[in-house]
This record gives structure tokens, C-alpha cells and sequence, in this order.
């Protein structure tokens, strides 16, 4: 029997948690524990994690240290090998650990496993992710940095994942301290060690209209870690599919400029662009622009964006 424990790192989630875990609850394969990490709380979160009955419940409380660390913690807590995770405001269809249950039976040297996603946009629309994968896709994605930056939203996501606590213990840890890019860089580094096994069935969802889920401009300027660590990592080159990772850093390096350019983070822009200039020339010049475009012609790139996707 395939048992799973889930992971939920919470931080001042008091309008989301309750429906994030009777999502967990209500699964058609059960969860074998339910790990809820809180980070520092300030408001009810944690209460409406213990007012819940089921025994697989486990709260965990921590001082604030990020959600990073709170996944870390989690994960170490766990008992079984195979870990979903999910954050404190996402949801799950029912079928979700169903399926990542079968893509682990039919795939069991893969490294970790997803399945398509649904968003929920700011008014409450739900929206399919597309990617490159057809809806009936199962299997071994053969190109995962190609589908992942031609999906719509990537091609996982934090609330979509199942990880091996194996690949945990071996110091695969996510980046603690880390505001922007922690998650992406996880995901890349563990392509790096083995193969994603993905359903194209839409069973993850993520709400972009939950709570405390935009980022404020930072005044002392912030880099993306995945960002950092491509081009501060030199082994990386020695990798077989480095060409691959090279491309979609580089694309994830001129959305994110011109992310920030829109959103005014004018701090950490400058700190990136001049990160890259150390390395990266050319895409160094590419993301020049993003200083000087106005915003009004920023946000009608955004709205063709979003038209096309």
C-alpha cells in the first residue's frame, strides 16, 4: 500500500485554511497523515486547525521563519516516503492522491510527480492550465524546462507536487530565507536528478485570488534564488541537459524583469539586471528595456498576455 503524508505549511491563512484541509480530508484515497506546519501565525489559522476532529491532523508550530522552512519542517516530520504538498489556500479536486497514487504505482523510479492544474483567478473564474500535454497525458514528461515554459502558469506548482522524502534527506532541502524563486528552483533541481511523472488530469487548484498573495515592492531589491543559483552554480554546466536549463532561465529572467518593472519594484529590477550583467551579457542588454518602458505599454503587454493565454 502506497501511503502518503501531506505537508501544509500555514502563516495567517484563517479565510482559506478550513476549505484547504476538508479538501485534504474529503480525498478518494485517503492521506496516511496530514501535516500542518504553522509558521508564527498571528491571527485564528492555527485554532481552525485544531478545532478539526480527524486524527491524521498533526499541527506543528513554529516561530516565523519563512515557508520554506515550514515545508522543511513538515517534511522531516513526515513518515512516508511520498510527500504532497499543498499550501494553506490552495485546493485539491477528489481524485488528486488517486492519481498521483497511480502515476507513483506506474512510474516508481520517477523523482517526484504532478498533476495539471485549474486557477482561480482574481474574480473567482476558474481557469485550466494549459500546457504542451494533452488532457490524457500520463507519463514521464521527456522535456520537462520545454513544457514547463510553454504552459500557461508552469507546469507545476507548489499545491500540485508529490516529492520523495528520500531526495530530502539527501540535502535536497528548499532555500531557507529566500522571498522570490524558492520553489522554482526546487522544481529545476530536481529534474537535475531524475525524471517528473505527470497526469494532464486538472486536479490541483490554485486561488490567485486568496489572500495575501501579492508581493510588495522591496526597497532593498530582491533576486530570484532560481536565478541565483543557475548563475552561481558552476557545476550545473557539467549536467547533460544544461542547454535546456540555460533557455529557461533566460526566459524566466525577462519575465520576471519585466514582472517587476510593472509592479514598480524598480529595487529589485536594477539588482537583478545587474546580477545578470556578470554573466550574461547578452541577457543583460535584453533586459535593459524593462528600465525604461512606460508602465502603460508594460500593462498592454500584460493584457495581450493574459488575452492569449
Amino acid at each position: 500500500m502506497i501511503r502518503i503524508s501531506v505537508v501544509i505549511p500555514l502563516y495567517n491563512k484563517e479565510k482559506e485554511i478550513s476549505d484547504t484541509l476538508k479538501s485534504v480530508i474529503n480525498q478518494s484515497y485517503p492521506a496516511d497523515e496530514i501535516i500542518v506546519v504553522d509558521d508564527g501565525s498571528t491571527d485564528n489559522s492555527a485554532d481552525i486547525v485544531k478545532g478539526f476532529s480527524d486524527n491524521r491532523i498533526k499541527l506543528i508550530q513554529q516561530k516565523n521563519s519563512g515557508e520554506s522552512q515550514a515545508r522543511n519542517t513538515g517534511i522531516a516530520a513526515a513518515s512516508n516516503e511520498y510527500i504532497a504538498l499543498i499550501d494553506a489556500d490552495d485546493l485539491w479536486e477528489e481524485d488528486f492522491l488517486l492519481e498521483i497514487k497511480a502515476l507513483i504505482e506506474r512510474f516508481p523510479n520517477a523523482v517526484f510527480y504532478s498533476t495539471g492544474t485549474y486557477r482561480i483567478d482574481e474574480y473567482g473564474r476558474k481557469i485550466k492550465n494549459k500546457t504542451p500535454l494533452s488532457s490524457d497525458f500520463f507519463g514521464i514528461v521527456n522535456n520537462f524546462y520545454k513544457a514547463f515554459s510553454f504552459s500557461n502558469y508552469g507546469l507545476v506548482f507548489s499545491s500540485s507536487v508529490c516529492i520523495r522524502k528520500s531526495i530530502f534527506l539527501r540535502g535536497y532541502r528548499f532555500p531557507v530565507g529566500e522571498k522570490r524563486g524558492a520553489d522554482l528552483y526546487y522544481w529545476l533541481v530536481l529534474s537535475t536528478l531524475g525524471d517528473l511523472a505527470f497526469s494532464g488530469r486538472n486536479l490541483s487548484i490554485y486561488k490567485m485570488n486568496a489572500t495575501n498573495r501579492s508581493i510588495s515592492p522591496s526597497t532593498e531589491g530582491i533576486i530570484a534564488y532560481n536565478i541565483k543559483w543557475f548563475y552561481t552554480t558552476p557545476s550545473l554546466k557539467e549536467l547533460q541537459n544544461y542547454k535546456g536549463i540555460k533557455k529557461f532561465i533566460r526566459k524566466n529572467s525577462l519575465i520576471n524583469a519585466y514582472y517587476l518593472a510593472l509592479n514598480k519594484d524598480i529595487a529589485s529590477l536594477k539588482k537583478t539586471i545587474y546580477f545578470i550583467k556578470q554573466y550574461d551579457f547578452l541577457l543583460f542588454l535584453m533586459l535593459l528595456p524593462a528600465f525604461f518602458m512606460p508602465r502603460f505599454f508594460l500593462r498592454i503587454i500584460k493584457h495581450i498576455r493574459r488575452k492569449f493565454r
